[in-house]
């Protein structure tokens, strides 16, 4: 018997929304171990070189956790974990492929930690649209806390326009594209629920009101015959430099070389001057 995460209704779900929450998947013991590790990598030095800034009103603040795979193992195991390897490979079609990682933090400010809308596809294009991304709540997520917020049924519509002055800017002018975000939809969840979400879904998250650094660890995945048609440094290896090393990220599946072509819309996220969003959404 196939060992299923996922009922029909959840699958049919995901199909006309675009997103899906899997409430308490990762145990509070996981949850616990990856918590006191950000807290140890935060206060060593030696990691301080992995974690990105942005600085309003004179204040530094710290946003992200590069390739938290990469630093350490309690990161990659999770990113590997056979519930989401399972539910990912009935939403992608049978294979999966990992992407990327990397660790939001919120901070408690008026704009430091904002994500205006975006779609991931934006980012980095493939042949086909079967990507994924994945929010694993680190601590319990309520409206207070900036959720993540999408809008249902928005992965059928176009690519919208993330460039401004002729340049990716990684985010979406809502009032010029006409996008109706009031029928946006919050995710929320306690600790160890985890996000779902297609790579052309809209999304955002809003503004963190209490004084915690909401954390969220994202990863994401594609199918194994999805092909990346641009690069960049947030993204998993560059096939074109290291192919060996590029179908070592299937986690479910065989490797390939031949892409399965799909008609969707694609608009390529040059010229950029950064692979970070919030750089890109924030440059002047």
């Amino acid at each position: 018997m196939v060992n299923k995460h996922l009922s029909n209704k959840e699958l049919i779900f995901y199909k006309r929304n675009g997103y899906l929450v899997k409430h308490n998947l990762i145990s509070k013991n996981i949850i616990n171990k990856l918590n006191k590790k950000i807290e140890f990598l935060k206060s060593k030095k030696i990691y301080s070189n992995h974690f990105e800034y942005l600085t309003f009103n004179k204040k530094k603040y710290c946003v992200r956790l590069r390739d938290p795979h990469k630093v350490d193992k309690l990161f990659n195991d999770l990113s590997k974990n056979n519930k989401i390897i399972t539910i990912l490979s009935e939403l992608l079609g049978g294979s999966v492929r990992f992407h990327h990682s990397k660790l939001n933090f919120k901070p408690p400010s008026s704009k430091a930690g904002l994500v205006d809308w975006h779609q991931d596809w934006a980012f980095y294009p493939h042949t086909n649209d079967d990507l994924i991304a994945i929010g694993v709540y680190l601590e319990d997520c309520f409206e207070i806390n900036g959720p993540l917020k999408v809008i249902p049924g928005s992965h059928k519509l176009k690519i919208f326009n993330h460039h401004e002055k002729n340049y990716f800017v990684g985010k979406i002018n809502t009032k010029k594209e006409k996008i109706n975000t009031k029928k946006s939809v919050s995710l929320l969840g306690t600790a160890g629920s985890v996000t779902f979400h297609h790579v052309r879904t809209l999304h955002s998250s809003a503004l963190n009101l209490t004084n915690n650094f909401r954390p969220l660890l994202l990863f994401g995945y594609s199918a194994v015959d999805s092909w990346p048609l641009c690069y960049d440094q947030d993204s998993s290896i560059d096939p074109n430099i290291n192919l060996k090393a590029y179908d070592k990220l299937i986690l479910k599946g065989c490797p390939t070389l031949i892409p399965r072509l799909k008609n969707v819309p694609i608009r390529m996220p040059l010229p950029r001057k950064s692979d970070s969003i919030y750089q890109l959404q924030n440059k002047k």
